[in-house]
């Protein structure tokens, strides 16, 4: 039992911890948006994805989890969920995205701005 209760935090501690990965698609078969996507982390590491509006990709930044992000976020109210959001830097043309807490925030295309967007996990990762 003891053996049993163990291996059950152990678990719980590991997945909290954890990032997934997903496939985008836009279900819209005129637009044909796809990309993939990582939301989390790991035990090691930070991670901060969104959508690159200027690069028209699905960008992230990553940090140490001791450590600090190498482009402090910006912080908005959203009215829209009720919640701070961040802004990071895009590594690529220095132009900001929003931080994606969770895939289900991420219901619009980003070419064709229908919410048609779906997501398949793909993988866990640590």
């Amino acid at each position: 039992m003891r053996l049993a209760c163990f291996l059950l935090l152990v678990a719980l501690w590991g997945s909290a911890h954890a990032g997934t990965g997903y496939d985008l698609r836009c279900e819209d078969a005129k637009c044909g948006f796809t990309a993939s996507i990582g939301i989390g982390g790991g035990r090691m590491f930070e991670e901060a994805t969104g959508y690159c509006p200027k690069c028209a990709k699905v960008v992230s930044v990553t940090w140490k989890r001791d450590g600090k992000p190498r482009s402090a976020p910006a912080r908005f109210w959203d009215a829209l969920t009720g919640r701070l959001r961040e802004i990071f830097r895009c590594q690529s043309c220095q132009g900001p995205f929003v931080k994606i807490e969770q895939i289900e925030d991420f219901k619009h295309c980003p070419k064709c701005g229908k919410a048609s967007l779906k997501a398949r996990r793909t993988v866990l990762y640590d």
